[in-house]
């Protein structure tokens, strides 16, 4: 009886490892595109920016004053910003950026909290396009 049951248990072991391989892929995956999105911002990099966003639908938001002290979300084009951050000067100062959490859903979607230098904390969406993880979204508030 203990064999029958020792072949089940291997074989539901040996199912498990394509699935946690994958996860484990996809999770190395997204934490290049989340590192190419912040090393590529200092570096002023348009190719390790490119990689990281899906410029062509990314947005980027925060929670802004208006004139009258209301607050009010603010967004920018990611395919902007890009050009922006790009076009800037890179940064000389040492920078941390750490992933603080990671959620990965269904092997599609993912989201990522991301510690911006101590400076910001940011809310990054990524979704697998064409077997590649994009940034389709990021919030940001200042710390």
């Amino acid at each position: 009886m203990l064999k029958p049951m020792a072949s089940v248990m291997a074989a539901m072991i040996m199912m498990a490892f394509p699935a946690l391989a994958q996860k484990a892929d996809d999770s190395d995956q997204i934490k290049a595109a989340v590192m190419d999105y912040f090393e590529g911002q200092g570096e002023a990099s348009r190719e390790r920016l490119d990689r990281a966003f899906e410029t062509n639908v990314a947005d980027m938001l925060t929670i802004a004053k208006n004139d009258n002290g209301e607050d009010y979300i603010r967004e920018w084009d990611m395919a902007d910003v890009v050009v922006r951050w790009s076009e800037g000067e890179p940064v000389t100062e040492p920078r941390v950026g750490r992933i603080m959490n990671m959620q990965i859903i269904d092997g599609r979607l993912a989201s990522v909290t991301f510690d911006s230098n101590g400076m910001f904390y940011d809310l990054l969406t990524l979704a697998k396009v064409n077997g590649q993880w994009k940034i389709i979204n990021k919030a940001f508030i200042r710390q």
